[in-house]
């Protein structure tokens, strides 16, 4: 502490009190900018004020870095003081920011995008409920022209969200051949709204 409180002040040309300038080394700079992509990928699946808060982390890596940087010089007060934040301490930035403080972002809004096979397998429960299906085809949920389950490996994926839920249950037909594989539901669901 008492290192940081002893850095000297920058000045102008005239002598009068200025910011001190840290700037990043071109392998910083580097490091930040595929952080910045990552947050872009992280906002794809985000919303509401979650996403707000992603969309603000490069800056906060910025800020981070410049603090990691000022301790790792009061750590060994016997180097020169910080001009410039370089690619360890925008790694070492980025990991806690992205790493460690985004989940807890993401409990604390709890506005994260839900995933889109848990998406889909919502439509296909409220497709069961409301037409009281009980045996179906992959194609059966594809020809309903659902958005989000349109090709066969979408609905696969959402029935797979069901039948992890045990809503459902694989029957596979081998009658030569390749299996024909259906979807029966669970009959303890009948009844149930």
């Amino acid at each position: 502490m008492k290192a940081l409180r002893g850095l000297s002040y920058a000045t102008d040309e005239q002598g009068n009190r200025r910011p001190f300038f840290v700037h990043f080394t071109d392998e910083a700079a580097i490091a930040l900018q595929a952080f910045r992509e990552q947050c872009r990928t992280w906002e794809a699946d985000a919303s509401g004020l979650f996403k707000t808060h992603i969309s603000k982390m490069p800056g906060l890596v910025v800020r981070v870095a410049n603090v990691l940087a000022h301790l790792d010089w009061a750590a060994n007060p016997d180097g020169e003081p910080v001009t410039s934040i370089n690619a360890d301490h925008v790694g070492r930035a980025c990991h806690f920011v992205g790493e460690h403080l985004r989940p807890h972002a993401h409990r604390a809004y709890g506005a994260a995008k839900t995933p889109p096979e848990v998406r889909g397998a919502k439509v296909i429960a409220e497709i069961i409920q409301r037409e009281g299906l009980r045996l179906f085809k992959v194609r059966d949920i594809q020809h309903r022209e659902r958005g989000g389950l349109a090709t066969a490996g979408e609905v696969k994926a959402a029935l797979n969200v069901l039948m992890d839920a045990d809503w459902l249950r694989e029957i596979k037909d081998g009658t030569g051949g390749r299996p024909s594989v259906s979807y029966t539901v669970n009959p303890r669901l009948e009844g149930q709204s």
